[in-house]
């Protein structure tokens, strides 16, 4: 049987470099495939956690929504019943007209003065009168800026 020559060695020589070569490619394959699945895995559990936390913050203002809806008709209804009382009651006359004059920018003297009420009585109204307005002013900024 005759030697092998040169070209065959390198030719053998190649063949096994590719062979190692091809395993090592293989090796590096199923690494990389490993870790799409570990990546598949972890995003879908995250997708799966934030799909929870999202029905849980829908749901919350789900309930947010109907206990406001429910303060608005209570408020609703304190206010008929408030409007009821002040116009039954001939003695809240002057507080009524007093709270009028507030709103049309009397002060506290001027309220001593026209309707005859207390000087406590008159700062207490002119001071409801102020914080309400207030109140009222503060919720149309917010609206203002969350539109932008």
């Amino acid at each position: 049987m005759p030697l092998p020559g040169w070209f065959e060695l390198f030719a053998l020589l190649l063949a096994a470099l590719g062979l190692g070569l091809s395993l090592v490619c293989f090796s590096h394959i199923r690494q990389l495939k490993e870790r799409l699945t570990d990546a598949r895995n972890e995003t879908y559990l995250l997708v799966k956690a934030l799909r929870n936390e999202t029905h849980a913050m829908g749901s919350g203002s789900i309930g947010v929504g109907q206990r406001l809806v429910e303060v608005e008709k209570r408020l609703n209804s304190t206010m008929e019943r408030q409007m009821e009382f002040e116009q039954r009651d001939p003695g809240s006359l002057p507080y009524a007209y007093a709270v009028r004059l507030v709103e049309m920018g009397a002060t506290a003297e001027d309220l001593i003065e026209n309707c005859g009420l207390a000087r406590v009585e008159a700062e207490l109204i002119t001071l409801v009168h102020t914080e309400l307005k207030a109140q009222k002013e503060r919720p149309i900024r917010e609206e203002h800026y969350s539109m932008n």
